[in-house]
């Protein structure tokens, strides 16, 4: 297959790219620059559009014509996953390609409401909202939990980390701290982005991927009891663990934050309503696929030993 991957050079994406050229798919880039790509993955794109804003029309088009599939791995801002996504998907449109993979990679969002307390997540349902009643393509989406490299901030990542409301992990005074609240009993689900480029190539190359829909996978699952426990073994670190307060006290800090900084700051606070909904279970993985494709997911301990640093 000929693959477009929008997006190329970002943490998903390279994956993407990567794993595509192993399985002998030809890759076409689009993205802003090359620069951030190895030399080796640069060498081995069948091309590379230039894409100046992602509402440049004249890049996209070129950059859709004769592929066979696309896969939007734009970063996770929303202007990108609404208003870019929807210029890529109609460039789509104009060249007839029937399968694309949207940027997703995430927990499952069909079980909040627009407008409700996931802002980050609001532009992502509103795309598939659009697309659902005025396109002919049916998009892919990929449910995987939260990303490994984000909840643990590698390569300056800061998703998760302590520095922020409703972070869980980090590093304070040279040592190791977890923020939780509830039990540290409820389940979390994990995805790295290797993992994640792997099986968006696979989700695109299935047989029946032109019909879109919804795919669940994930790397591992843990409570962060667990997670504590393992890290504490493999890394032979002691973690401080601050139990913070329960689910409702939890809760009741995410509303009193979102109603003193208001939508339009959500970043701000939107960590604490990830977090609250992951503790209460509210977006958690059921009838995960993994076996339906021939990717070996990652484990805890194989992913620390690609991030020594952590």
């Amino acid at each position: 297959m000929l693959i477009l991957i929008a997006g190329v050079t970002g943490n998903i994406g390279k994956h993407a790219a990567q794993y595509g050229v192993s399985k002998g798919h030809q890759i076409r880039g689009l993205g802003r620059s090359l620069n951030k790509q190895t030399d080796d993955l640069r060498n081995q794109l069948e091309s590379f559009i230039v894409s100046k804003t992602y509402y440049d029309i004249e890049a996209l088009d070129k950059a859709v014509k004769g592929v066979d599939a696309i896969i939007c791995a734009y970063t996770g801002l929303p202007e990108l996953h609404l208003d870019g996504q929807l210029l890529l998907l109609r460039a789509a449109e104009r060249a007839g390609v029937k399968i694309f993979l949207a940027a997703s990679w995430n927990y499952d969002w069909r079980t909040i409401k627009l407008g409700d307390d996931a802002p980050i997540y609001d532009p992502i349902v509103a795309f598939h909202k659009q697309v659902e009643i005025t396109s002919s393509i049916r998009p892919l989406h990929i449910f995987s939990g939260m990303l490994a490299e984000v909840f643990f901030g590698t390569e300056g990542q800061a998703g998760f980390t302590t520095d922020y409301p409703g972070g869980v992990i980090g590093w304070e005074d040279g040592k190791r701290v977890m923020n939780v609240w509830g039990t540290g009993d409820e389940p979390w689900y994990f995805t790295t982005e290797s993992d994640a480029g792997k099986w968006g190539i696979e989700a695109v190359a299935a047989a029946d991927a032109e019909q879109g829909g919804f795919v669940t996978v994930c790397s591992w699952v843990s409570t962060l009891n667990e997670l504590v426990a393992s890290y504490s073994e493999l890394r032979n670190y002691d973690v401080t663990v601050r139990n913070l307060g329960t689910v409702e006290d939890l809760e009741r800090k995410a509303v009193g934050a979102k109603a003193a900084s208001g939508r339009r700051n959500f970043w701000e606070w939107h960590r604490l309503w990830f977090h609250l909904f992951c503790v209460k279970g509210t977006w958690n993985l059921t009838n995960i696929h993994n076996d339906q494709f021939p990717v070996k997911p990652t484990d805890l301990g194989e992913f620390l030993k690609t991030y020594p640093e952590i």
